[in-house]
C-alpha cells in the first residue's frame, strides 16, 4: 500500500463515460475535409489508438502537418464536443462524486487532467458538477507536451504544492487513466501507483504493457490502493 497525498485522474473513459463521444465529435470535425469511407475508417482507428493524447497533436497528424487545417479541424472538434456535453451526453461513472468525497475525507488532493483543451474541460467540470469536488484541473493546452509526456502530472503537482503550501513529491501521487498514454505519463512522472482502468479505450494487456502497476474495471478501486 502506497502513502498517497495526491491523485491525478483522467476524465473521459476514466472518471466520465465516453460512450463514443470523442469519435463522434472527431467525425463531425473531419466532415468538411471530405474523407473517403476508407480514409475515415483509418482516421477513426488512429483517433482510438491515440486516446488520451493532446487532440491538436492528433489532428496535426491526421492533417499531415498542415497546421492551418489541423487548427480548423480542432476548432470544429471543440465545438462539437462541447455541444454534446451541453446536451447532457457525458455522464460521470457511477460513484465518482462519492469517490471524490471519500478522497477528500482522507485528506488526499484531487487533480484531473485531460487530452482536451481548456475550452472543453471547463464545460465538462461544470456539467458534471465537479467544481467543488476537485482541487485542480489541467488541460493539455496548458503544458508544453501532451501525453504520454508527464507534463500535465507535473503541472498538477506544482499547482497543488503552491496553492496548499505543501511539498508533495512524485512518489506520493497516484495516477489513473484508461489509455496507454495515461500509463506512460504516470510511469515517466515516477508515480507510486499507476492504475489502468478498462472502462475506456484500452484493455488490460495494453495497459499493463504501457506500465500500469494495477489494472481494474473501475477507478473506484483506487481507494483500496491508498494508505
Amino acid at each position: 500500500m502506497a502513502t498517497i497525498k495526491l491523485v491525478v485522474l483522467d476524465v473521459a473513459g476514466t472518471t466520465a463515460k465516453d460512450d463514443g463521444l470523442v469519435v463522434k465529435a472527431f467525425q463531425i470535425a473531419m466532415e468538411p475535409t471530405n474523407p473517403s469511407a476508407d480514409e475515415l475508417v483509418e482516421m477513426t482507428a488512429f483517433v482510438e489508438a491515440t486516446m488520451g493524447q493532446r487532440k491538436i497533436d492528433v489532428f496535426t497528424h491526421l492533417c499531415k502537418g498542415d497546421v492551418d487545417e489541423a487548427f480548423a479541424a480542432h476548432e470544429r472538434f471543440v465545438t462539437s464536443y462541447t455541444d454534446l456535453v451541453a446536451e447532457g451526453e457525458l455522464k460521470e461513472f457511477d460513484g465518482v462524486s462519492e469517490f471524490f468525497g471519500e478522497l477528500r475525507k482522507r485528506g488526499i488532493g484531487i487533480g484531473i487532467t485531460t487530452g482536451f483543451p481548456r475550452e472543453i474541460l471547463d464545460p465538462i467540470i461544470f456539467s458534471l458538477g465537479w467544481n467543488d469536488l476537485i482541487d485542480i484541473s489541467v488541460a493539455a493546452s496548458e503544458v508544453e507536451l501532451g501525453r504520454p509526456a508527464p507534463d500535465m502530472i507535473f503541472k498538477t503537482l506544482e499547482i497543488y504544492n503552491r496553492v496548499n503550501a505543501v511539498e508533495v513529491h512524485p512518489h506520493e501521487i497516484a495516477v489513473a487513466g484508461d489509455t496507454e498514454s495515461d500509463m506512460k505519463a504516470g510511469v515517466s512522472a515516477g508515480a507510486a501507483v499507476v492504475l489502468g482502468v478498462t472502462s475506456g479505450a484500452h484493455n488490460e494487456a495494453e495497459l499493463r504493457a504501457a506500465g500500469a502497476t494495477e489494472v481494474s474495471s473501475t477507478v473506484l478501486t483506487l481507494l483500496n490502493l491508498l494508505d
